[in-house]
């Protein structure tokens, strides 16, 4: 490697520069590396790294080598005059260079003595590998087990970091071999070998499969071995990196830890409640047992010391707090105490509570908190009423019953005598007041508030004052406004005081309190407008200096809260001055930071809301920073492991990171939010303003549609796709069909790609249905034949998803191999998966009523799909099959009868099926359709086979309780078809519809009802003595009972509900007097009610 000698000397001359501290400098260096290294001698440029990483006197140069050798070995360069034709520039380089790199690397590995550079070698090493693959570096492995047996602990470390960076190197071997390799290091004499080998057992369990994972369990036992020495030794920063690990693994594979919980739980509690301990180690201790808690809730509410043993640490913890004279003194108010102990004892007492529940946690909470509320201890009470607030969500359901002794028994705190414990109360109280609203806000407001009000008269704690406004947010959010209202001038007094208060963060809290009650107290509002809305004018008109931003942002807010509230006509004089306020504040916004910038937004969004299409003059000052936000690219930052983050990537900035491969990969997560936020209110206006978005829908399009794959946000992801089809909408209701359809063919291209690969099931069911409300938007014979395929394809992909998934549960619950966490998860992954099939379901629906016979030749690829779903036992399985080939007869007419073979058999075993009203219903349902659009081809199945079987389903004993009533409704809508469509068919029409009249009324299933009704105008037009022969008065009075339970219930369109009327009438006419008056007591008082709100009496 001497041919390198010369070339590296020059290159290190360069490297001094590229350290160097001023800007210019390295900018400089940067360019000439690029320009005269990389894109024109990237072999020499390799190799002479490699070089120096090996062969420098000096350490600094050697650990600068191996760093810029990672990096710019990947970079990825144009290898051609093709702008898209990108190679890296290690697949530039010729083998023999890649060779001659890594023998100079295998070098160094046996010869560097430094260890941080031993540390940037192996990361450099690893990076190579897990770009190249495992079999392209075949002296690497035998020189990593040489590592691992060779008596420098330097290099035994090194084996396993690089293990542990590249796990699959060991894919190849048993694992008992790997558990004896393991075993060994984590009894070597060096604590450093010792940490490395667990960091490796760690990546190696994760990267294993599911079947390998159980093999390994005895390694658990050794590798909890690690942490005592450490712990003996003193060395806290190697235990907290071993905790660290551990909790890798215990988010993913935590049944690995059922055989070594009890003495991991004795360990890490020890270290949790150890005052002698930094924060970090102690904090990492117990975020090892509660995320446990959290991945194996089970296994650890099997286990009788768990809470015995995490809740009195938490709560030790929750009562280290300290009384600070800052916290009096505050001019604004932050969350930089959230790495505190108590906040962080706080947290984990609630992740607890939501893991575990209430059954476990409870009773050993409540043998702590009533001493801690009686102690003389300051700390101690706050403690207690921290941990009545924190648990309360996760014991909901054992806490919601005794709710009134809670009340009673943290109430009285909002007069203690320390100020920071009042603080706390006004916590419990807010937080209370979410996890058990309503109830605690219709049961327990008057000794709530009775407490909780006078605290915000506390002017001389004005952060007890601030909370206990805050606390007010919380209650008023969940609160009706029958509760509220006798408390309306109480409240408004106190908070126009506070207002008028003098610190900064008084007045932006009584903004956000007014903002929320005006929203409760809608119309009843209007008496405290004059008074409130001029001071919130003011603050935006006055308070225009940098340190009054989030001051305004909140009155902006709160007028506009107002505004809806109280309505547009109160509003209308001071519209005009708001407009022009927010215009200024948005014309003010110049810094990325300013939150004005959110607040406007939102502000923007609810004036939309309230005026209508009176807003589509001030799109063209919202949408363009909007589409802005929408448009942002997220920041990355790539850093060395040993970089410091914080210096110049802040999470108070929105930064956040996580190390992956030997670096720090971050991303700046606020910028994230913001473009969600913006993309949601792109949606809200699209929605709101209809045929007034129109000017910007081409581009909001052009920004929304690639977002589908923006990978980075689930949430951008989401409201892209919600907001797709309220602009398609506006296009059309504009009435522009040519350009909607220009626009949707590349739109319904993009739907397809992203659907037939999607893995994410809450996303799929959302594109699924936003493709539905899409295409039903854009109408009818919209699809090409080729779009119709691609849909096609993307369904039986997803379907086929399903179905494996749904097997594999089947086979692993038949082969007993599933504990309580793991039937809590496949719940949990049923639930998203069956709301992800009706979303397919859906989509399908679309289709067939856009596309009719068009989707049929598509729609053949679907069939067998359908059909293995058809022959399921999951009866949701067989009711999404059913609800398919419902719409292929419904949209498609005789032509589906080529199908009829794979469905009608399981159509009448559904029909008949005991256990699951949903599956009798779509069976039904389909009967329905087949009578009504399937022509003879149908005729003898409904008939002969599914009439008998609908007339079961309206005559069982429960055929109207709850769960059966659709059930019921769809099969009395069905019949009311086959009479009608195949009446000439039937041997008994004239009895089979004295049945049918003896069914009705149809009382629940919207979609059924007007065809219903119609049939029933229609027969007694047509056949007046069928239904009631003779005038007879007792099916008279059924007649009227009927069509009165219609009217009060449902809207119908004039004509039908004339003739429904009319019927009624004439119905009531020919009864006499007597017999009028007793029907019509009859009747209930919410139907007599409805049909007067109605004006129909």
């Amino acid at each position: 490697m001497s041919s390198y000698e010369q070339t590296a000397a020059l290159l290190k001359g360069l490297m001094s520069n590229l350290m160097s501290t001023d800007n210019n400098v390295r900018s400089q260096a940067e360019t000439a590396l690029n320009s005269e290294w990389r894109d024109v001698q990237p072999q020499t440029l390799l190799g002479s790294l490699a070089f120096l990483v090996h062969r420098d006197n000096e350490a600094t140069a050697r650990a600068f080598a191996a760093v810029l050798l990672r990096r710019i070995a990947f970079q990825d360069v144009k290898a051609g005059d093709n702008k898209e034709d990108e190679r890296t520039v290690w697949s530039l380089v010729p083998n023999g260079v890649h060779q001659a790199v890594k023998n100079e690397l295998l070098g160094a590995l046996k010869d560097e003595t430094d260890r941080g550079t031993r540390h940037k070698l192996c990361d450099t090493i690893s990076e190579i590998t897990n770009n190249e693959g495992e079999n392209e570096w075949a002296d690497l492995l035998p020189a990593l087990y040489a590592c691992a047996q060779d008596g420098n602990a330097s290099l035994r470390e090194s084996a396993y970091r690089v293990f542990s960076s590249c796990p699959y190197l060991l894919s190849g071997q048993s694992p008992d071999s790997v558990n004896s390799a393991f075993g060994g290091a984590f009894q070597d004499g060096d604590a450093t070998v010792r940490l490395a080998a667990l960091q490796a057992s760690v990546q190696y369990i994760l990267a294993a499969t599911d079947k390998q994972r159980p093999a390994l369990a005895p390694m658990m036992p050794q590798m909890l071995g690690v942490l005592e020495p450490l712990q003996r030794d003193g060395d806290e920063d190697g235990l907290t990196e071993a905790l660290s690990a551990l909790i890798e693994a215990a988010e993913e594979t935590p049944k690995l830890f059922r055989a070594v919980l009890d003495s991991l739980v004795t360990f890490a509690t020890t270290i949790g409640k150890n005052d002698a301990l930094e924060a970090t180690t102690r904090q990492t201790a117990m975020e090892l047992l509660v995320t446990l808690a959290e991945s194996a809730p089970g296994m650890c509410r099997k286990n009788a010391q768990f809470c015995q043993q995490i809740v009195p640490v938490c709560l030790q913890m929750m009562s280290s707090i300290e009384d600070d004279e800052e916290w009096y003194t505050v001019e604004t108010l932050d969350d930089s105490d959230n790495d505190e102990n108590h906040v962080f004892g706080e947290q984990t007492l609630d992740r607890l509570a939501n893991a575990l529940g209430g059954k476990q946690l409870l009773p050993v909470a409540f043998n702590y908190i009533p001493q801690m509320l009686a102690s003389s201890e300051w700390n101690q009470r706050h403690a207690g009423l921290m941990a009545v607030s924190s648990i309360g969500e996760g014991c909901l359901k054992i806490m919601r019953n005794e709710l009134g002794k809670i009340v009673h028994m943290v109430v009285p705190f909002f007069t203690d005598s320390h100020p920071r414990v009042r603080y706390a109360v006004c916590n419990c109280i807010g937080q209370m007041a979410t996890d058990f609203a309503p109830k605690l806000q219709e049961e327990h407001h008057a000794a709530v508030l009775s407490a909780l009000i006078p605290v915000m008269d506390q002017t001389s704690v004005p952060r007890v004052q601030t909370h206990a406004a805050a606390a007010m947010v919380n209650f008023a959010e969940e609160a009706t406004k029958q509760v509220l209202e006798p408390y309306l001038d109480t409240l408004f007094e106190r908070l126009l005081a506070m207002l008028n208060g003098s610190k900064r963060y008084v007045q932006e809290q009584a903004i956000t309190t007014i903002a929320t009650i005006a929203d409760n107290a809608q119309a009843k509002f209007n008496k405290y407008y004059s008074t409130i809305m001029p001071m919130l004018l003011n603050v935006l008109a006055q308070a225009t200096d940098h340190d009054h931003r989030l001051l305004r942002g909140k009155a902006m807010e709160c007028a506009t809260f107002i505004a809806l509230a109280v309505g547009k006509d109160v509003f209308a004089p001071d519209i005009p001055r708001v407009i022009e306020l927010l215009t200024l504040t948005q014309q003010s916004v110049t810094e990325a930071d300013d939150p004005q910038a959110s607040y406007l937004q939102a502000s923007w969004a609810r004036l939309c809301k309230l005026m209508g299409a009176e807003f589509a003059p001030i799109l063209p000052v919202v949408m363009p920073p909007l589409l802005t936000a929408a448009k942002q690219q997220p920041d990355f930052a790539v850093l060395e492991a040993d970089e410091d983050a914080e210096t110049g990537y802040s999470a108070e900035d929105g930064w956040e990171f996580a190390n992956i491969g030997g670096q720090q990969i971050g991303i700046r997560t606020t910028l994230l939010e913001e473009k969600c936020e913006a993309v949601e209110l792109i949606g809200t206006y699209a929605r709101d303003l209809g045929t007034g978005f129109v000017p910007y829908a081409a581009e909001t399009l052009e920004t929304l549609v690639p977002l589908f794959k923006f990978y980075f946000h689930e949430g951008v992801r989401v409201a892209a796709a919600a907001a797709v089809p309220y602009v398609l909408t506006s296009v059309k209701l504009a009435g522009d069909d040519a350009a909607l359809r220009q626009v949707w063919s590349h739109i319904c291209d993009c739907y397809t790609a992203v659907l037939a690969t999607e893995e994410d099931d809450t996303f799929t069911l959302q594109l699924f249905n936003s493709f539905a409300e899409s295409l039903s938007a854009v109408g009818a014979n919209s699809m090409t034949s080729s779009q119709l395929e691609s849909l096609a394809s993307a369904c039986i992909a997803q379907m086929t998803k399903y179905y494996k998934r749904m097997k594999d549960r089947e086979a692993a619950r038949a082969a007993e191999e599933l504990d309580e966490d793991d039937e809590e998860q496949l719940a949990e992954e049923e639930m998203l998966e069956g709301l992800a099939v009706d979303e397919v379901a859906k989509a399908l629906h679309a289709v067939f009523k856009t596309h009719g016979t068009l989707f049929a030749p598509a729609f053949h690829g679907v069939v067998p799909v359908a059909v293995k779903y058809l022959h399921e036992r999951d009866p949701a399985a067989r009711q999404w099959a059913i609800c398919v080939f419902d719409d292929l007869v419904e949209f498609t007419g005789p032509a589906s009868s080529q199908y009829a073979g794979d469905f009608l058999e399981p159509v009448t075993q559904a029909l008949r099926d005991q256990s699951a009203p949903d599956l009798r219903q779509a069976a039904a349902y389909g009967v329905g359709v087949m009578a009504q659009f399937g022509g003879d081809a149908y005729a003898d199945f409904v008939v002969s086979a599914a009439l008998p079987a609908l007339l079961e389903i309206i005559s069982r004993p429960d055929a109207r309780e709850e769960d059966n009533v659709y059930a019921t409704d769809n099969a009395v809508s069905a019949i009311a078809k086959i009479l009608r469509f195949y009446g000439s068919k039937l041997s008994d029409a004239r009895a089979l519809l004295q049945t049918w009249f003896g069914a009705l009324p149809v009382t629940h299933d919207e979609d059924e009802v007007p065809s219903v009704y119609e049939y029933l105008v229609q027969v007694v037009a047509e056949q007046p003595d069928a239904l009631v022969p003779n005038g007879d008065a007792q099916m008279l009075r059924h007649l009227v009972k009927v069509v009165v339970s219609a009217l009060a219930a449902f809207d119908f369109v004039p004509a039908l509900a004339q003739a429904l009327i009319a019927l009624m009438q004439n119905s009531m006419q020919a009864l006499d007097a007597s017999a009028k008056a007793e029907l019509w007591a009859e009747i209930s008082p919410e139907q007599q009610q409805a049909l007067q709100a109605k004006g129909l009496f």
